[in-house]
């Protein structure tokens, strides 16, 4: 249970960050950022599949909740 709330909260951090500095990325190079022979957009292809492939922000925060809940209600969560 505590390694699933530790890997959730991982994903989900890491899932909006990649996308944060991509985008952060796309605009410091402006118009050149979206060249298909540049690297910010291959970065950007790329990382916005990691928050994707990892599982959508919204799962892994539902994952999140019902664990809270669970730890606040003092049962365990049930798993599906």
């Amino acid at each position: 249970e505590d390694v699933t709330r530790l890997a959730s909260m991982a994903k989900l951090k890491v899932g909006r960050l990649s996308r944060e500095l991509s985008d952060a990325c796309l605009q410091f190079f402006g118009g050149m950022g979206y060249m298909e022979e540049n690297l910010v957009t291959r970065a950007y292809r790329d990382w916005r599949l990691i928050s994707i492939g990892g599982g959508a922000d919204e799962v892994m925060l539902s994952i999140l909740s019902k664990l809270q809940q669970a730890r606040f209600h003092g049962k365990k969560a049930r798993k599906k």
